[in-house]
C-alpha cells in the first residue's frame, strides 16, 4: 500500500499524469453541473467516474487532488448555497478510497474491487459522512437524513457499479491504461 502510495505521489511530477487529472477534474464539473434533485439535501450525480478513474489510472494522490479539484471548481461555478469544506473532504475522501481498491488491478478481479470501493463509498462515505455534514445547514436530525440518503443509495449502487465498470472495461479495451505506463 506504502509503495503505490510514494509511487502515485511521483507520479503527479508526469507531465501526462498531470495533464489527464486536470482534464479528469474537468470532467468532474462537467458532471457536477448535471445533477437530478431528489429532495432538499438528495440528488443523483455521476461525479463519483473521474475520481474513480484518476483512482484507477494514477492511483491515492491523484484521485483525491480530482475529488479536491472538481468539488471546489463544482462549488464556485454552480453554487447551490454557502461552500462547506466537509463535502470536499468527502470527495477526497472518494478519491483515497478509489485509489486504494483501484490502483493496479488485475483484469479478473477488477469487478469485486469496483464493487467493494463502491459500496463502501456510497455507505460510508455519501450516507454516513455527508448526513452528518447535512446536519450543519438542515434541522433535522440525522438519522431522517440517513434514512432517505441510505435509500437513494442502496437503489442507485447498482447502477454506479455498472456504469463505472463499463467505463473501466470500455477505456481498458481502447488502451488508455497502456498510455501512461
Amino acid at each position: 500500500m506504502f509503495k503505490n502510495l510514494s509511487e502515485s505521489a511521483k507520479s503527479i511530477k508526469n507531465l501526462r499524469v498531470l495533464c489527464a487529472t486536470a482534464l479528469l477534474s474537468a470532467l468532474y464539473v462537467a458532471l457536477y453541473a448535471v445533477k437530478i434533485p431528489l429532495g432538499e439535501q438528495l440528488r443523483i450525480t455521476f461525479t463519483f467516474v473521474p475520481v474513480a478513474l484518476a483512482g484507477w489510472l494514477f492511483g491515492i494522490v491523484p484521485a483525491v487532488i480530482v475529488g479536491a479539484l472538481g468539488d471546489l471548481l463544482g462549488c464556485w461555478l454552480f453554487p447551490q448555497g454557502a461552500y462547506f469544506f466537509g463535502y470536499t473532504l468527502t470527495s477526497m475522501l472518494t478519491g483515497l478510497l478509489f485509489g486504494l481498491f483501484l490502483y493496479k488491478r488485475d483484469s479478473k478481479t477488477m469487478i469485486w474491487y469496483v464493487i467493494i470501493s463502491k459500496l463502501l463509498a456510497s455507505l460510508i462515505l455519501n450516507t454516513g459522512l455527508n448526513s452528518y455534514w447535512a446536519t450543519f445547514f438542515v434541522s433535522k436530525s440525522i438519522f431522517v437524513i440517513m434514512w432517505g440518503k441510505l435509500l437513494k443509495n442502496l437503489l442507485m449502487l447498482p447502477v454506479e457499479i455498472l456504469v463505472l465498470f463499463a467505463v473501466i472495461e470500455g477505456l481498458k479495451r481502447a488502451g488508455v491504461q497502456k498510455m501512461y505506463k
